[in-house]
């Protein structure tokens, strides 16, 4: 559709609706009537356009096929990278149970009873089954990158996540009364799950219909805000997570709980700064 055609190469060429109407010597009222549908540019516009945006009129006018074929989501990728920042909480989260475990912990049980401690480092064994299962999820994608049946997708990706966390929290809870901080390792556990999600709202992973990102009106109505705004806040909140998971892994404290409230303050920069490309655009 020409509205639809007008609006992404508009942006793509980074224009406001003002800019655009200073260059046609038109209205920005005019601009966005045809934006809604509302009326059509009369085939000289539709020159000039054309001439703007480096594209045909038939281009500009008719129904892009290929936006539509962009716009079906890819669940196969989106479920295996959602896999991969699993495997990478989980890999990490064994880590940080280490820094928290005692020199010897135990290693084997017979009947629901200790019969061997080991050195603690026998928990990085764990990691191994973490790349297992990172290695069969991306096989699993690899399989399936011609298959557009859902529920297939869902199943096989679903049931990796599902052993990936399960098998995480049960070897977890097994060692949590041996840990030195629990309230230090849930602490850093956290930071961990918000590096993940602070990874996985960048631009070229969250689109804008997707359930993660900043989500606010500004974003959701333009893809450039989209991009400018979660791009900023993947590298802010990115930042500030290793930041302070170096913190709390090297520093024990109660009060290490209190910086979680920088994540705040970067929401609110994010939200700001989302209001302020909008203001520009315009």
């Amino acid at each position: 559709m020409f509205k639809d055609n007008l609006k992404k190469y508009r942006k793509e060429k980074g224009f406001s609706q003002n800019d655009l109407a200073q260059k046609l010597f038109v209205s920005r009222q005019c601009i966005s009537k045809w934006e809604r549908g509302i009326t059509q540019p009369d085939l000289q516009a539709l020159t000039q356009l054309s001439d703007l945006f480096e594209v045909s009129i038939d281009v500009l006018i008719k129904e892009n096929k290929d936006n539509i074929n962009q716009s079906i989501p890819n669940y196969n990728k989106g479920l295996c990278i959602t896999n991969i920042f699993i495997a990478f909480f989980c890999f990490v989260g064994f880590i940080i149970a280490w820094r928290f475990l005692p020199i010897t912990i135990p290693a084997h049980w017979t009947n629901g009873v200790v019969d061997r401690f080991g050195n603690r480092n026998e928990i990085f064994i764990n990691e191994i089954t973490v790349i297992v299962f990172l290695v069969l999820d991306i096989f699993i994608y690899l399989m399936l990158r011609n298959i557009t049946d859902k529920k297939t997708i869902y199943i096989s990706h679903g049931s990796i996540a599902i052993f990936q966390i399960t098998y995480f929290v049960f070897i977890i809870a097994v060692y949590a009364k041996y840990l030195n901080s629990i309230l230090s390792f849930i602490s850093c556990l956290s930071i961990v799950l918000i590096l993940c999600v602070s990874m996985a709202i960048h631009p070229k992973i969250a689109k804008p219909n997707y359930l993660l990102g900043v989500r606010t009106k500004e974003t959701l109505k333009s893809s450039v805000i989209w991009k400018k705004t979660n791009a900023l806040a993947c590298y802010l909140f990115s930042i500030y997570s290793l930041l302070l998971l170096v913190i709390n892994m090297l520093w024990i404290n109660k009060f290490n709980l209190l910086f979680l409230l920088g994540y705040l303050l970067l929401t609110i920069l994010a939200v700001l700064y989302s209001k302020k490309i909008c203001r520009t655009l315009k």
